[in-house]
């Protein structure tokens, strides 16, 4: 799969000024330090790259991969490792010799963008399949798996089997073939699983010649693993704004407020659990997020946060959307953001919201992150009407 990357970079000034700097999408802040002045605010004009891609991350050497790119608002484009000063949009076939990351650098009067994509180049002798168990899932008693393949070739056809507690063989299901990047989920059909413990292998006879045959097996484990719930921890997270930093519950029109919602009623009458309540200043294109991370109790010294260990399959899931009284020209983007353990920040695309009640559902897979510390951020951007509007991140939480 290729992922876009896409970091801000603000200048030297206000880089300098603040360890959470402020500002518009291309401008986010990476750095976890809660206590800085208030960020600079600026408006809302900075380069925005709406694409930057490769044909394929994986190729051989010698082969060439097209590179396509898409921005606006820039008045230079440029791409490294030789490819200079290019057109707005267009593409362009590469070559490289050896694996190689090309970095996309938009230029504009208020701002820089940059984004990225890598390029693997793989021998031929490793340019091999790699089969693996992604997930399980049971209904009823039947079993439906997930296999992958995850390496730089096809595969053929092969067959997945299931072990009950005893190690004993009790199913296998074909399947046909996966090519490189694929995955397929398939069932057992005759085997009645009653809920004890259980091993499912990829590619169970070995049929498949693969570059790492040690991680064809997987043992689920049935329900969550691994919750963290962010409406719990948003009293502890760092709050701040386009006008500032914000103290939870505790702020005003004018800096933004954010608060959590229990027994919470949507519009249309269902009742969830919890909700965030983020509230930014009324004024257009205005902004406000939370830092979130690992909560470290401390006896009578309050806490601090720390960067969150993400587990192996982890995912993102929250329901979003504004308040009704927000009116129909009210609108807001929702944005998740993962700032890693290099501080580089990763921006999932923003979730667009009207206010007219209606819910959007959000869905964000970790697996990227597996095993990594890693700062979240749950931010809402304001549209170009003026006005204070409730924005809802209901029921928000990262689950293994």
């Amino acid at each position: 799969m290729i992922r876009l990357y896409i970091v801000s970079i603000l200048s030297v000034a206000v880089i300098l000024a603040a360890c959470l700097p402020a500002g518009p999408p291309a401008q986010r802040p990476a750095a976890e330090n809660l206590t800085a002045p208030a960020p600079v605010v600026q408006e809302r004009y900075w380069p925005v790259i709406d694409d930057f891609s490769a044909a394929a991350d994986v190729i051989r050497p010698g082969e060439n991969v097209t590179l396509r790119w898409s921005v606006s608002g820039a008045a230079s484009v440029t791409i490294d490792n030789g490819l200079g000063s290019l057109p707005a949009s267009g593409s362009i076939e590469v070559s490289p010799q050896r694996t190689t990351r090309y970095t996309l650098t938009a230029s504009g009067r208020k701002g820089v963008s940059t984004a990225w994509v890598t390029v693997e180049v793989v021998d031929r002798s490793t340019f091999m399949p790699d089969l693996v168990i992604t997930g399980v899932t049971h209904i009823s008693g039947l079993l439906y798996y997930t296999v992958k393949n995850i390496g730089a070739a096809d595969a053929g056809p092969s067959e997945t089997y299931v072990y009950d507690q005893s190690g004993m063989l009790r199913d296998t299901s074909w399947v046909d073939g996966l090519k490189a990047g694929e995955e397929k989920t398939l069932p057992f059909t005759n085997y009645d699983w009653e809920g004890f413990k259980i091993k499912i292998c990829a590619d169970g006879d070995g049929r498949v010649k693969e570059a790492d045959s040690d991680n064809n097996c997987y043992i689920p484990t049935f329900g969550f693993k691994f919750s963290y719930d962010f409406s719990q921890y948003a009293s502890r997270a760092g709050w701040r704004g386009s006008a500032g930093l914000i103290r939870y519950s505790d702020g005003d029109a004018a800096t933004g407020n954010v608060r959590k919602l229990t027994g919470f009623v949507s519009a249309d009458n269902h009742t969830y659990r919890s909700a965030i309540e983020m509230v930014a200043p009324g004024d257009a294109y205005s902004w406000i997020e939370g830092i979130f991370g690992d909560w470290q109790e401390q006896w009578q010294a309050g806490g601090y946060m720390l960067p969150l260990q993400l587990p192996y399959n982890a995912r993102f899931t929250a329901r979003v959307g504004l308040a009704r009284e927000a009116g129909e020209g009210g609108s807001a983007a929702f944005l998740f953001g993962v700032r890693d353990d290099r501080g580089e920040v990763v921006w999932w695309p923003a979730v667009e919201a009207k206010g007219d009640g209606s819910l959007h559902d959000i869905e964000i897979d970790l697996s990227s992150f597996g095993g990594r510390k890693v700062m979240t951020v749950l931010r809402v951007e304001a549209g170009a009407q003026p006005g204070a509007h409730r924005a809802l991140w209901i029921e928000p939480r990262i689950s293994q």
